[in-house]
Parts: C-alpha cells; sequence; structure tokens
C-alpha cells in the first residue's frame, strides 16, 4: 500500500543547487574553468538525488517533510507525489543539459548567469515538490525574481525592457495569485492542501465563490502558462535571453504556470467540482484561441527565437486543452506534454543558440545554406520541427493522439479540428526554416557557364561537443521516448498513475 514517509531528500535536491553559489564564491577567479565545472556537476548531482526517488514513487510512496508552520493548517511543506516527481524529473534533467550548454555559451567572466540559473532550478524544484498551495505560492514568486537576471543577462536596452515587461506581468499575477490562496483559504475552511480528488466543493462555500476562486487562479498561472491575452511578455523575454535560458523559460518556466494550473484543476478542485461548475469550458475555449492565433503570430516572425517563443506559446496550450477535456487521455496527453514540449522545444532554442554562436545569424531569412555549415545542430532542429507537427513516431504525435483520444471520450470532436489546424500551421512555420537551412543557399544563382554550384557539408563549426551533445541527446529523446510510449515503463507508468488516480 501507498505510504507516505519523512525524508529530507527533496529538501537535499532543492538545496543542492546552491552549491553553485558557494562554488562562485570561495574558488579565486583564476579558478575560473574549475567553478564552471563544479557548476555542472551540482546540477548533475541535483538530476541524480531526484532520480534516486524514481523507485520508491514508481511503488507508490511519498516522501515528505515539513519545513515550517506559520499559522494553524498554513505550513511551509514539502511533499513528493507521482505527478510533482514527474514535473521534477525532467526539470531536473532539462536543467542539467542546459548549464553544460552554457559552459560554452555564456562567457566565463559572467558568473551571474550560472548562480541565479541554480537558484532558479531550486526554486522550480520547490514548486514541483509542493504540498500545498501556500508552499507552491512562496518557490513560484522567489522564481519570479531568480529567472529575471536570466532575462536581462545580456543587458541591452531590448534585454532590459523585456526584463521589466516580465517583472511587471509577474507581479501582477503574483498579486491575483495572493488573492486567490486568501480566498481559497477562507472558503476551504482553511485548508490549502492537495487533496487526491481535491478539497473544494459545494458545501463548504457557493458557486460564485468558487468560480471566484478557479479563475483568479486560472488568471494567477496563466501568465507564467502564456494564455492569451496574459502572453505579452514571451515574445520579449525569450529573444532578449540567452538561448539556454529560453530554452528554460520555455521548457520549464512556462510550464511551472501550466503546473499550477494542474494542481488546481485535480488537487484543489477535482474532476467532478470542475465538471459541475462548468469552468471548463472557458480553460477549453481560452486554450483554442491560444493555440490557433500564437501560430498565426509565429507565422510573422523572422527572428528564429521569436517564432520559437509564439510557437512555445501555442504548446503549452495543449496542456490546458487536454485538462479541460475532464477525459482520462485528455488529462494523459497533457500531463505528458509537461515532459514532450520541454524536449522538443529545449532542443529548438538551443539550436538556435548554435546558429547564433557559430554564424552569428538570428533571422530566418538569413539562414540560407546553414543547414550545410552546421547539418549536426540543423539535422536535429528537423527532428524537433517535424516533432512539433506532430509526425510520428516522436513525442509530439504521442501527445496529439492522446489529446485527439481524449477528445472523443469527452464527446467533443471539435478539439480535433483545432489540432488539426494547429498542426497545419505549425508546419506552416518551421518548414520555411528547415527548407531555408538545406535547400536554399547564399550565392544562389548559375555562374558563368550555367551551372549551380552546391555547397559542401562542414562539421568543423560543431567541434564544440559543450554545445552540440545536449542538443543530440534531446533530439535523440524526441523519437526514443515517442517510440517507448508502447512499451511499460518509465515515463509513462507514472503518467499513468496521476491519470488514474484522478479518474477512478
Amino acid at each position: 500500500m501507498p505510504e507516505s514517509k519523512f525524508s529530507v531528500v527533496p529538501l537535499i535536491a532543492i538545496l543542492l543547487p546552491w552549491t553553485t553559489l558557494v562554488a562562485i564564491l570561495v574558488f579565486p577567479k583564476r579558478a575560473q574553468r574549475l567553478r564552471l565545472w563544479l557548476c555542472s556537476l551540482g546540477s548533475l548531482a541535483t538530476f541524480g538525488v531526484v532520480l534516486s526517488m524514481l523507485p520508491s514513487v514508481l511503488d507508490g510512496n511519498r516522501y515528505t517533510i515539513n519545513l515550517a508552520s506559520v499559522v494553524e493548517n498554513l505550513e511551509i511543506r514539502l511533499y513528493v507525489d507521482t505527478l510533482g516527481y514527474y514535473f521534477a524529473l525532467i526539470l531536473s534533467f532539462l536543467w542539467m543539459l542546459a548549464t553544460i550548454y552554457s559552459i560554452s555559451y555564456i562567457d566565463h567572466k559572467h558568473n551571474r548567469f550560472f548562480a541565479f540559473m541554480a537558484l532558479c532550478e531550486s526554486f522550480i524544484l520547490g514548486c514541483a515538490f509542493s504540498a500545498n498551495m501556500f508552499t507552491y505560492f512562496i518557490f513560484y514568486e522567489m522564481m519570479t525574481f531568480g529567472s529575471y537576471p536570466l532575462i536581462i543577462h545580456e543587458e541591452t536596452t531590448v534585454a532590459r525592457r523585456a526584463g521589466y515587461k516580465y517583472l511587471v506581468y509577474a507581479i501582477a499575477a503574483g498579486t491575483v495569485l495572493f488573492f486567490a490562496i486568501v480566498a481559497h483559504y477562507f472558503w476551504g475552511d482553511g485548508q490549502l492542501g492537495f487533496g487526491k480528488y481535491g478539497v473544494l466543493s459545494l458545501e463548504t462555500a457557493s458557486r460564485a465563490a468558487l468560480m471566484t476562486v478557479f479563475f483568479t487562479y486560472l488568471a494567477g498561472f496563466g501568465v507564467k502558462a502564456a494564455i492569451m491575452p496574459l502572453h505579452g511578455w514571451v515574445p520579449d523575454a525569450h529573444p532578449a535571453a540567452p538561448s539556454p535560458a529560453s530554452a528554460l523559460l520555455s521548457g520549464v518556466i512556462l510550464k511551472a504556470g501550466a503546473f499550477g494550473i494542474i494542481r488546481v484543476c485535480f488537487n484543489v478542485f477535482g474532476v467532478d467540482l470542475m465538471r459541475e461548475l462548468k469552468v471548463n469550458v472557458v480553460m477549453a475555449i481560452a486554450a483554442c484561441i491560444t493555440i490557433v492565433v500564437a501560430s498565426v503570430f509565429a507565422l510573422t516572425q523572422d527572428n528564429l527565437k521569436r517564432r520559437l517563443a509564439y510557437s512555445s506559446i501555442g504548446q503549452v496550450s495543449y496542456i490546458i486543452l487536454g485538462l479541460a477535456m475532464l477525459a482520462h487521455d485528455g488529462a494523459l496527453g497533457g500531463v505528458m506534454h509537461l515532459t514532450h514540449h520541454a524536449l522538443m522545444k529545449g532542443c529548438l532554442f538551443l539550436c538556435a543558440g548554435v546558429i547564433l554562436v557559430k554564424t552569428g545569424k538570428k533571422n530566418i531569412s538569413e539562414m540560407a545554406g546553414v543547414g550545410y555549415q552546421l547539418p549536426i545542430t540543423m539535422i536535429c532542429f528537423s527532428v524537433c520541427a517535424l516533432a512539433m507537427m506532430g509526425t510520428p513516431p516522436s513525442v509530439g504525435f504521442i501527445t496529439k493522439w492522446l489529446l485527439g483520444s481524449g477528445s472523443l471520450e469527452a464527446g467533443l470532436p471539435v478539439y480535433i479540428v483545432i489540432l488539426l489546424v494547429s498542426a497545419l500551421l505549425n508546419a506552416a512555420y518551421f518548414l520555411p526554416i528547415v527548407y531555408t537551412a538545406f535547400f536554399r543557399w547564399e550565392g544562389d544563382e548559375l555562374d558563368e557557364h550555367g551551372e549551380r554550384h552546391h555547397p559542401k557539408l562542414v562539421f568543423g563549426k560543431e567541434a564544440d561537443h559543450k554545445l552540440v551533445i545536449p542538443v543530440v541527446v534531446l533530439a535523440a529523446l524526441v523519437i526514443i521516448v515517442g517510440i517507448w510510449s508502447n512499451v511499460p515503463g518509465f515515463p509513462y507508468s507514472l503518467v499513468s498513475k496521476v491519470a488514474k488516480a484522478i479518474f477512478p
């Protein structure tokens, strides 16, 4: 039988990234390379500690530790359940790869980037392991201020404006979340914990009160989840931030908002109460609008990272749509997309960083022939671009298949139309990038003899393994995890347990 037991392991996982600060402060500047490698070892150790909990979590056991008690029924407590662990595992893995990538990407004189990158990992792990909404709110807000220096790292005018815009949105969202938590505490008999089937009911509060709590939560978390029209900070922050930070913003930090919404839907309200209140209808409409409109905006962007940013806005709403279906397969697809999108979009942003470092090109119109200069990078980019369209056997196909199945299960096939339109729009804004990279090149004209000279593949520019290896690993996992979907085992055994718990 599943049991909850006291353990310091989740606390160790949260504190390990702080060793990066110790490494930066203790070791002298002349030992710069050593400090950077210690930062990487810190992220590797964090992933190792999170991974060590896997056997116990698969057995149904739970880890918990109480950090502080503020007032009655208001605790700062860590709790590792299946859902939180699933989120923690993918975020710690992606963070490890992004840290290794950053050693070559970031100027070694800028220790601030590595310090705040580590702190941000600590805070978002705290979100994953939060036992109640109060604890989640504390770590969530600390993550906001921890991620701000990552956005403004290059200290350009554009970066500073993007960072300021991010803070305005995030602080406003934090205010709304605080109101939601106070209302939740008042109308929920002082219970802010996460229940298996939710903790709120019409017996403790009126219909209007519960709908107020739900929509303030949705608005507060919707800013980082980039639900339109709350998405305004994303298209500015992603291009302004360094590529490893962009990968984390898209792959993890946007998911912190989506993960908060998952907690609200399944562990605060519960499926039955959401169905009775019909709040899922509003969620579904917002998600569908975001999926389509964000994809249309992506079509108009020439800056590669800005196009990827709009793509992320639409893709994260797949999670919201899956939740709104209130169906087993829909929830399964939505929760799985936490990982699937992190793998795909993390790889795409890291590829954009390699292109920028090796060629200096930011705009798609300038990338003619870049596939011949950086073949490994662009092959990985192409794999993930095809996955975003839903091409089998990739993880993108698994997400769309499950969401389509969930829409039929919910009796709403209109969602399949939205998914098909989204897939077509994904193809419309990703395929031109691949075409430009591999089928166009600079000087694409006939010479004096009427002959056209094709460029040759050049592998020398990708000699920096610390940049290329994380890209290759993520691209490979996009395919491997997609194929693995029919094999009993991790990660699907984790997500299946979550879905079965929600829909017994």
